[in-house]
């Protein structure tokens, strides 16, 4: 026969483990966190260029730019379409001043236009050929709408090169954001604007290398307008675009309002308002400045994302519900004000998806623990409910009961059945054991409900507590109608045992008030919730009294000054508290005594 093998609790802790991995790895791939990530990338940046000046200066070669804006076009009256002429100018000027590279980010006719403007395809053939023999020139390319290449008309081809075509296009992120520079990308078999001149002032081969743009550096960029240079060429003032050009890369191309507009994380533009889209231009200058400066911004590496995500699902098994959000709310900020700074030495890390996914972790083991705590505390109530006062299961079930012991200055009620040993020699126990039960049933609800805490049931007693485990406001009052209750329906149900009354069967009650330790008493095997102390011992023996005394509710002086004056009279009885004086107590010092009983 088989048998039942033993629930081991590290089975259930391996079993979350392996479904909170599960569950990241699947929430990992949720393309919510790339837009995350993208944005935290975006306020990185501002903050970085807002805190670290210093990033701003350049390392390599200078960036400019010469726009086609509304005033050239004005100027030269054409469109931009057959702005060969004004270009064609411009490119002798740009590279006779020394420019080390100019970059053409302006599409290239695909056919000649000297049938509408007689001249304009040798002016631009002259400037390319010239701008060519001087330095690196490269000019971008199109495609049609169904991906086919636009090859520019064939002597502008065979002046620059095919070598020189390159495309401007650039990976947009879901948001559409330009934020990474990714060869592979592009348009197959052409070489990338930024990455075909990077290569050819460096030599370098890992500028065709993806990575994510450095926005960081560098301060906004401004613009000499084409019909400046243009202007100036015209005049042959060779100085001023000596100034404007000399060993710097030039990146010819629109800056008109509407026209090849990207967004970008930060706006590095300088001569319009910051929340206009920034023209695609822009990208192509700040592409070239990472990569002839400080390089760009590498991801970085797999294990260190995998070691995150570890890390933060280990906070999330943290013990304590306080210790786990408040060690993933540490842990959040450190990676965050981290990965700020590797953001300014080139590398970048994504946080999001680890710190969500331990947040979630965190919350579905919380919320499990809860379910099974509220289950567990809903089998401790049905339990012990009936063990322990209500004061004393709340302390238990919020953990603050606590082990150790304090004085409190309270009141204390001793209740006997007097009489019962005498009947209970005349009854039958399992009559005996269901008056005990009816008794206690009547007068325990009063008792609670007056705040009292019952210490124990002593056979046919019991002692209850006024002010533990919770202060209690006005403990000597409630002790007083606790007692006028208990003898008022104690009575009446002794009424209705007709051998009571042979049996002598009554209600004893003694009330002290004073100071006691209070805590819990016994090993840790066994520990009672009780109190020790001589007004303790003094509600015992006033309990004793009251037969010798014909009071069935014995009080000290203390008791009977604390209690209002209102609650003598009741809703039944006009009988008024009688002082007794000094009575002496078995085994105890007098004490000054008061007595109370119902009205006839």
């Amino acid at each position: 026969m088989f048998t039942q093998l033993p629930y081991i609790p590290i089975f259930r802790h391996i079993s979350s483990v392996a479904i909170a991995l599960v569950f990241v790895t699947a929430l990992l791939r949720w393309d919510s966190f790339a837009l995350l990530d993208n944005r935290l990338f975006d306020i990185q940046i501002e903050i970085i260029r807002s805190l670290r000046p210093d990033l701003h200066t350049r390392t390599g070669p200078e960036i400019q730019i010469v726009g086609i804006d509304e005033r050239t076009l004005q100027s030269v009256d054409v469109p931009i379409a057959l702005i060969h002429r004004p270009l064609g100018q411009a490119l002798e000027s740009i590279s006779d001043a020394g420019a080390c590279a100019i970059a053409i980010d302006l599409v290239l006719p695909v056919r000649s236009f000297d049938h509408l403007l007689p001249g304009s395809d040798a002016a631009l053939l002259r400037g390319l050929s010239h701008a060519t023999q001087r330095t690196a020139v490269v000019a971008v390319v199109d495609s049609d709408s169904e991906g086919r290449l636009r090859i520019p008309y064939a002597p502008f081809v065979a002046v620059i090169g095919e070598r020189s075509l390159v495309t401007a296009q650039m990976p947009l992120d879901p948001d559409g954001v330009v934020r990474r520079f990714d060869p592979g990308l592009s348009v197959p078999r052409l070489r990338t604007l930024a990455g075909e001149v990077s290569y050819r002032l460096s030599g370098d081969s890992t500028a065709q290398l993806p990575g994510w743009i450095d926005y960081t550096r560098g301060s906004a960029f401004s613009y000499i307008p084409l019909v400046e240079v243009f202007e100036a060429a015209r005049l042959h003032q060779r100085q001023k675009l000596k100034e404007w050009f000399t060993g710097k890369v030039v990146l010819v191309g629109s800056v008109l309002p509407y026209v090849d507009r990207v967004s970008q994380p930060v706006s590095l533009v300088g001569w319009e308002y910051p929340n206009t889209a920034p023209p695609a231009v822009i990208i192509h200058a700040q592409l070239l400045r990472s990569m002839l400066g400080s390089g760009l911004i590498n991801s970085a590496p797999q294990w260190s994302k995998a070691g995150l995500i570890l890390a933060f699902l280990a906070i999330a098994w943290f013990p304590g519900v306080r210790l786990r959000f408040w060690g993933l709310a540490a842990a959040g900020v450190g990676v965050l004000i981290l990965s700020t700074v590797l953001v300014t030495i080139g590398w970048r890390l994504e946080t999001f998806g680890a710190l969500l996914g331990g947040v979630i972790v965190a919350a579905i083991r919380t919320s499990r623990e809860l379910t099974l705590a509220r289950r567990e505390r809903m089998q401790l109530e049905q339990t012990f409910a009936g063990y322990v006062s209500p004061q004393v299961l709340r302390r238990i079930l919020a953990g603050r009961l606590g082990t150790g012991v304090g004085r409190r200055t309270m009141a204390f009620l001793f209740v006997d059945l007097r009489g019962f040993t005498t009947w209970s020699e005349m009854s039958e126990p399992e009559r005996t054991f269901r008056v005990l039960n009816e008794y206690f049933a009547l007068v325990t609800p009063r008792i609670h409900q007056r705040g009292g805490t019952i210490d124990n049931f002593r056979g046919d007693g019991l002692m209850v507590l006024f002010g533990a485990p919770e202060p209690h406001p006005d403990p000597c009052g409630a002790a007083f109608e606790t007692a006028r209750d208990v003898v008022t329906h104690g009575r009446r149900l002794l009424a209705l045992l007709p051998e009571s009354m042979n049996a002598g069967l009554d209600l004893a009650v003694g009330i002290s008030y004073g100071e006691a330790v209070v805590g819990n008493l016994g090993s840790e095997e066994r520990m009672d919730f009780t109190a020790i102390g001589d007004a303790v011992n003094v509600a015992a023996r006033l309990q004793e009294l009251t037969k010798s005394l014909g009071f069935p509710i014995l009080m000290t002086k203390a008791v009977f000054d604390r209690v209002d004056p209102i609650l003598w009279m009741g809703q039944t009885c006009d009988q008024t508290p009688q002082a007794l004086g000094e009575v002496p107590l078995r085994g105890h010092s007098p004490v000054s005594v008061v007595g109370w009983q119902l009205a006839q």
